[in-house]
C-alpha cells in the first residue's frame, strides 16, 4: 500500500526529512551510513513530529515518548483512530533499538480495547517485543465496547471485527514505521490467540504477502463447527442436565487423577481413556457432593465426544478433558457462540441465553442451525478457508500453531484436525508449519501445566536464520516471575514422556517422543 503522509503544517516532509537526515539515516544526502553507526538519534523529536499526521486517512491522535526503563528501551507510542465514523483505534510502538521488524498482535473475545504492548508484554513475558527492537502494533478490532450487539446495527464495526481491522492496522503500521525510521520493516510477524488466533488464520488466507511468519493459538480454524459445538451445549444451560461448575471441575480432576502426572497434567490427551461413569451418583466411590445424575453424565460424555449431524457427518472432533467449570468453560459457550451466531445471521435472538424468552439458543438444532451459521460466518468474512491457508504455506511462509491441551473453550482436538487438513492440502509445503499441543494448559494461559513459551523467538529464528523449530520449552511463573515448573513443548506428533524418575515439574525429567 502506498502511504500518504499529511499534516496541517506547511511542507511537512521537509521537517521530518531534516530530523531524519541529521542522524544520517540511509539515503540522506546520498550517504550510505547505517543508522546503527550514526550519531545519537533524537527519538523524542521524531516522536513529536508524528503527532497530528494523517496516513491514508487515518489520524494520529497522540504520540507519547516513553523513557527507557530497566531492560526496556525507550519507545514512541503512536495512537490513531481510523476513518471518520469508525471506532477503529490503533497503536504503534516504535522502539529506539529498532531491528527492522514489525509485530502485529491479535485481540481477544469480541475485542473492544487495544492489547497494548505493555499489557501483552506483562501477559506473555517471554516474547519481549520492545527488548528485541521490534515495532509493535495492535487495534481494538473496530469497536470500543466488546459487545457483539453493536454488530447488528453498525455494519462497519461488524466488518472491522470480522476481518477488516487487521488489514487496516498492518498497512497503517507499516506506513508509520517507514515514516519514523526512514525504511519499511524487513520482516513482519503476526501473533495472536483465541480471537487473535482467528485473526492470525484470516491474515494468512487474506493477506499472505504482508507477513513472513504467523503464530496462531487456541482457535479451531473453523468457527462454524466450533460455534455449533458451543451452542449444542449452551442449549442445556439452566436445565437439570447441565452439571454445576463444581461438578465439571470434579470431573476434570478425576480425569487427571487417572491420566495425568502427579501435578495434574495430562501429557497425551489422545491416550486418556477416563470413563466418567465412575462419577454417577450411586456408583462405588462416586463423590457425594459432586456426583452426576444420569442426564448430567450424558452431558459430560457429550462434550468429549465427536459431534455429527443426524446423518453421521462429522462436524467437530470433541474436547479434551478440561476444567469446564472454569472461567472459560461451558458458562462462556452461550455468550461466545451466540455472538458469532448473531454475526452470521444478524439476529439478536442468538445473544439471549437459553433460559431467556425469545432465545434462539433454546431451540438450537445441529442439522438446521449449523448450515445457516456456517454460511453466514463465511459471508461475513469471519471464518476460514483452509485451502487459502495452505496456499500461504505454499508461498514459503512460516506458521506456528498451538493450543492449550486442556482448553475448555476452543477444542484443541478440532484445531489439530483442521490443521492436519491444511498441511495435507499444502503437500510438501507442510514443512513450513508446526503444531504444539501444550499439556495441561487452559485457554491461552492458565491450567495445571506450564503456559509460557517463546514462540516469537522460534519464529524469528525460522524466518531469518532458517532454523526450523523443534522442541521448545514451556514455563510456569508465579506472580513475582519465579519459575514454578517447566515442561518440553513438543511439536506434533510427539508428546512429552516422563522418564520415570526426577522432578515432575522439571523439563529435564521428560523427552519428546511419538505417542
Amino acid at each position: 500500500m502506498n502511504s500518504r503522509i499529511e499534516t496541517n503544517n506547511t511542507r511537512p516532509w521537509l521537517l521530518l526529512a531534516a530530523i531524519v537526515c541529521t542522524v544520517m539515516l540511509p539515503g540522506c544526502n546520498g550517504g550510505d551510513t547505517p543508522a546503527s553507526a550514526a550519531a545519537v538519534i533524537n527519538y523524542a523529536a521524531l516522536c513529536t513530529t508524528m503527532n497530528g499526521k494523517q496516513i491514508d486517512g487515518i489520524s494520529v491522535t497522540a504520540t507519547t515518548r516513553i523513557a527507557p526503563a530497566g531492560n526496556v528501551p525507550g519507545y514512541c507510542k503512536v495512537s490513531a483512530t481510523g476513518a471518520s465514523g469508525t471506532e477503529l483505534d490503533i497503536e504503534v510502538d516504535l522502539p529506539d533499538n529498532w531491528s527492522n521488524r514489525l509485530l502485529q498482535e491479535g485481540g481477544g473475545g469480541f475485542d473492544g480495547s487495544i492489547p497494548t504492548v505493555e499489557a501483552t508484554s506483562a501477559q506473555f513475558p517471554l516474547i519481549m517485543p520492545l527488548q528485541r527492537g521490534i515495532a509493535y502494533t495492535a487495534s481494538n478490532g473496530g469497536n470500543r465496547t466488546g459487545n457483539p450487539t453493536e454488530f447488528l446495527t453498525k455494519a462497519t464495526e461488524k466488518n472491522d471485527y470480522s476481518y477488516a481491522s487487521t488489514e487496516i492496522t498492518i498497512h497503517f503500521a507499516k506506513a508509520v514505521v517507514a515514516a519514523f525510521y526512514g525504511a519499511p520493516p524487513k520482516y513482519t510477524y503476526f501473533s495472536g490467540a483465541s480471537n487473535g488466533g482467528r485473526e492470525a488464520y484470516l491474515v494468512a488466507q487474506n493477506l499472505p504477502g504482508d507477513y513472513d511468519g504467523i503464530i496462531a493459538g487456541d482457535e479451531s480454524m473453523n468457527m462454524g463447527t466450533q460455534v455449533t459445538a458451543m451452542l449444542n451445549i449452551a442449549t442445556l444451560a439452566g436445565s437439570p442436565a447441565m452439571p454445576s461448575n463444581a461438578q465439571w471441575t470434579a470431573a476434570y480432576n478425576a480425569a487427571t487423577a487417572q491420566c495425568g502426572t502427579t501435578n495434574g497434567v495430562i501429557l497425551n490427551p489422545a491416550a486418556c481413556t477416563f470413563d466418567p461413569s465412575t462419577l454417577l451418583c450411586g456408583a462405588s466411590g462416586a463423590p457425594a457432593a459432586t456426583c452426576l445424575s444420569s442426564a448430567q453424565l450424558q452431558t459430560v460424555r457429550q462434550i468429549v465426544a465427536p459431534l455429527t449431524t443426524s446423518g453421521g457427518t462429522l462436524l467437530f472432533a470433541g474436547y479434551n478433558w478440561a476444567d469446564f467449570g472454569s472461567q472459560f468453560g461451558v458458562g462462556s459457550y452461550g455468550g461466545l457462540g451466540g455472538g458469532f451466531a448473531a454475526i452470521a445471521t444478524n439476529n439478536g435472538g442468538w445473544l439471549l441465553p437459553a433460559t431467556a424468552p425469545g432465545s434462539l439458543q433454546a431451540n438450537f438444532n445441529v442439522d438446521t442451525s449449523y448450515p445457516i451459521i456456517a454460511a453466514g460466518l463465511q459471508s461475513a468474512g469471519a471464518d476460514h478457508n483452509l485451502q487459502a491457508i495452505a496456499q500461504y504455506l505454499m508461498l514459503g511462509k512460516k506458521m506456528i500453531s498451538f493450543n492449550g491441551g486442556a482448553d475448555p473453550l476452543i477444542s484443541p482436538r478440532d484445531h489439530l484436525r483442521n490443521w492436519l487438513t491444511v498441511t495435507q492440502l499444502a503437500g510438501a509445503a507442510a514443512s513450513n508449519a508446526r503444531f504444539y499441543l501444550e499439556p495441561g494448559v487452559g485457554h491461552v494461559l492458565g491450567g495445571n501445566g506450564p503456559d509460557q513459551t517463546d514462540y516469537l523467538g522460534a519464529m524469528i529464528a525460522w524466518v531469518e536464520q532458517g532454523t526450523a523449530p523443534g522442541q521448545l520449552l514451556l514455563t510456569k511463573f508465579d506472580a513475582s516471575g519465579n519459575v514454578l515448573a517447566t515442561l518440553p513443548d513438543c511439536p506434533y506428533p510427539s508428546v512429552p514422556h516422563y522418564s520415570g524418575s526426577g522432578n515432575v515439574s522439571s523439563a529435564a525429567s521428560y523427552t519428546c517422543a511419538s505417542s
